[in-house]
């Protein structure tokens, strides 16, 4: 499930302005949307019956029409009924879903938007740094870095100025430099070592 549908189901997404922002992505009009916010409002006090009575003192349009709208709401899946040994109650959840699987597009466009900018600029930066063309398969490369990899572009950048400076100037020698493991600097280590007990020794003495 949708990591936003809980989000809009517990109220930590804002129904109203999500609706009023994404109505007409679910093919609904105005009234519809209006309907589907006052109802997620009598849901948020606790009114589970679903009645147009309720609407109707706070909308312009008849309490007739808001009962025929509701209709296709329930048709059109945006409304759920169940019935209870108590009576009829209704449910949002459908309509939660439906946003939610909105967001999860608008999401998944956004990250492939970024990383598509992303390719884009490793691939001007090679260029400009190499002084050649990026090649079909060095473009596929690229492409698994940022997709797959999900590498950053200042540590791209780092290992493609470090190729550089080594006159290794091969996407491929680049990739390897990616992918490699860091190795332990003993002598670092040992530094490092010192230095912290330096730190403790000089608390304990002072």
């Amino acid at each position: 499930m949708s990591q936003y549908y809980m989000l809009i189901k517990n109220k930590l997404i804002d129904f109203d302005k999500l609706m009023i922002d994404k109505y007409h992505l679910l093919g609904l009009n105005e009234t519809d949307a209006i309907i589907l916010i006052k109802l997620n409002r009598l849901l948020n006090v606790g009114t589970t019956k679903l009645e147009s009575s309720y609407l109707a003192p706070t909308m312009s349009i008849t309490q007739n029409t808001i009962s025929k709208r509701i209709v296709d709401l329930v048709k059109n899946g945006f409304i759920t009924l169940t019935l209870t040994e108590a009576s009829e109650i209704f449910s949002l959840d459908e309509t939660y879903k439906r946003l939610s699987n909105l967001l999860d597009e608008e999401n998944a466009e956004s990250k492939e938007l970024k990383s598509n900018n992303l390719t884009k600029e490793v691939v001007e930066l090679i260029e400009k740094e190499f002084a050649k063309p990026v090649n079909a398969i060095e473009l596929e490369i690229v492409n698994n870095w940022i997709h797959q990899d999900g590498f950053s572009f200042d540590k791209i950048e780092k290992a493609i100025l470090d190729a550089k400076r080594n006159k290794k100037m091969n996407v491929k020698y680049v990739d390897v430099f990616l992918n490699q493991k860091p190795k332990t600097d003993k002598k670092n280590v040992d530094e490092n070592l010192q230095d912290l007990f330096n730190d403790i020794y000089g608390q304990i003495t002072s």
